[in-house]
């Protein structure tokens, strides 16, 4: 039987430089200007960027990011910022690790916004020689998806007694998928939407280490290949872009997968008030919650840290679920939720036990 796992701390990197809806506006306003479009087709362009950018909204991005023109200049900008981050996020762990005679055991990486070669778990160990080993198990976790991160969480779960001590990293640079010669809706809706984000979990079977302790309790993974493919995608056009099925059958599919997801876990869920939810879900779950009569404030923390992040694929949750954990108390339940390419839904449990 695989021991009890905790998160026993949860590390947040701002990443890159900071921009708002209200520097973006004008900027994507002119690029969609200049695109050679129908006008009634370019005006209903026009309307869907002021409506993905409405609000304050802001987020993190790469320095430059808006004059990357070609596959060579948006890899480039993955790299430094996927670079710049393990920097950043092995510089905290050095200073957390430092009085602590512990290595990892396994350290799971992901990226669900790009791909580096070597890959983000090397790059790491290479800079924090003292806490990942030689023989530690190191593996990166691409084509994830919004997902990664919990994937990560369930694998970090289900690893025996062996693993002591588990790092989980997930380092988003959605930026560099910015495409503004396209004349699709759902690319610049990617184009609004997200934001770069880094952040990493250490996971134990020992209550007593870090800075906290939330149990994992229980991870519900499901995934709808058969139906939900095609939902979520990439685009190509000179390097990946973020595409969706027609707006009609990804509203309709992804409400019932999350939907049958939800209410195949409700025994656990209707009893707690605290939820982390990937933002991506933020207009759904609205839709959702009065068929579920979920609890007010269901997603406040997503709501609040989507307006000041957006949405940082795989990363997100980690950010909502230390927010969430700093301020409950103890043996309060919190729970996970989210959503993504493949189609998955994964729904999770974590119980702060200190």
């Amino acid at each position: 039987m695989n021991p009890i796992r905790y998160i026993n701390n949860i590390f947040t990197l701002e990443t890159g430089i900071f921009n708002s809806n209200n520097d973006l506006l004008g900027y994507y306003e002119e690029a969609v200007d200049k695109l050679d479009m129908d006008v009634e087709e370019k005006e209903k362009l026009h309307k869907a960027v002021k409506y993905f950018l409405v609000g304050q909204r802001t987020r993190r991005v790469v320095d430059g990011w808006l004059d990357f023109k070609n596959f060579d200049e948006k890899a480039a900008g993955f790299e430094r910022g996927i670079d710049e981050s393990i920097a950043g996020l092995s510089l905290q762990l050095s200073e957390a690790f430092a009085d602590k005679n512990i290595s990892f055991d396994a350290v799971f990486t992901i990226s669900a916004t790009g791909t580096i070669m070597p890959g983000i778990s090397y790059r790491l160990a290479r800079l924090l020689p003292d806490l990942i080993r030689p023989n530690s198990l190191i593996i990166d976790l691409g084509h994830v998806g919004c997902t990664g991160g919990v994937k990560a969480l369930n694998l970090a779960k289900s690893l025996s007694s062996d693993f002591k001590n588990i790092l989980v990293v997930s380092i988003e640079v959605p930026c560099t998928l910015a495409n503004l010669q396209s004349k699709k809706v759902d690319v610049w809706q990617g184009n609004c939407t997200f934001g770069d984000g880094a952040a990493a979990l250490w996971i134990s079977s020992d209550a007593e280490q870090g800075d906290m302790a939330l149990e994992l309790e229980q991870i519900h993974y499901t995934q709808k290949a058969q139906q939900g493919l095609d939902l979520i995608h990439w685009g190509y056009d000179g390097y990946y872009s973020f595409e969706l099925a027609d707006e009609t059958t990804f509203n309709r599919d992804v409400q019932a997968f999350v939907l049958e997801v939800l209410k195949e876990t409700e025994q656990t869920w209707r009893s707690n008030n605290q939820w982390a939810i990937h933002p991506a879900g933020i207009l759904l779950l609205l839709k959702l919650s009065k068929k579920l009569s979920l609890p007010r404030g269901t997603i406040a923390p997503s709501v609040a840290h989507y307006e000041k992040f957006s949405n940082m694929s795989s990363a997100s949750i980690m950010y909502i679920l230390k927010e969430i954990a700093k301020a409950e108390s103890q043996n309060q339940a919190i729970n996970l939720l989210t959503m993504g390419a493949g189609f998955n839904v994964i729904y999770g449990c974590v119980k702060k036990v200190r």
